[in-house]
């Protein structure tokens, strides 16, 4: 089995250096990312190449400070982690807390499913 857990903290140390090409290594060509919203899966993104140019965009767009995860485990073929983003406003330092659920094919990152915890911890 691929060490899913040195995956993931490569892909978060890649995030919060904005790699985008070392984040996309890690993601299958049909990668495709949810966010749960209001109870319902609501597709964002349905191909790695989608994916990195939105995540190229987020990056020219937002000032990330970091990202880092505060907790991750491994079940079978799936991976859930806390994660956590933090971003510089106007209004001062702001902190994003998400569940990630992570389905993993052929020691790739397959699909992505999002569960915002808070919007705000700062």
């Amino acid at each position: 089995m691929p060490d899913y857990i040195r995956m993931m903290t490569e892909n978060t140390d890649a995030f919060t250096r904005k790699d985008v090409e070392a984040l996309g290594s890690n993601l299958a060509e049909d990668y495709a990312s949810y966010r749960m919203e209001n109870g319902e899966a609501v597709k964002r993104t349905t191909s790695r190449d989608e994916t990195m140019s939105i995540i190229q965009k987020m990056f020219d767009a937002v000032p990330l400070k970091g990202s880092k995860l505060d907790r991750i485990m491994v079940v079978g073929d799936h991976v859930v982690a806390v994660e956590k983003d933090t971003f510089d406003t106007p209004a001062g330092e702001k902190t994003t807390t998400t569940l990630g659920v992570y389905h993993m094919q052929d020691g790739k990152i397959w699909r992505a499913y999002s569960f915002p915890i808070n919007e705000d911890e700062s």
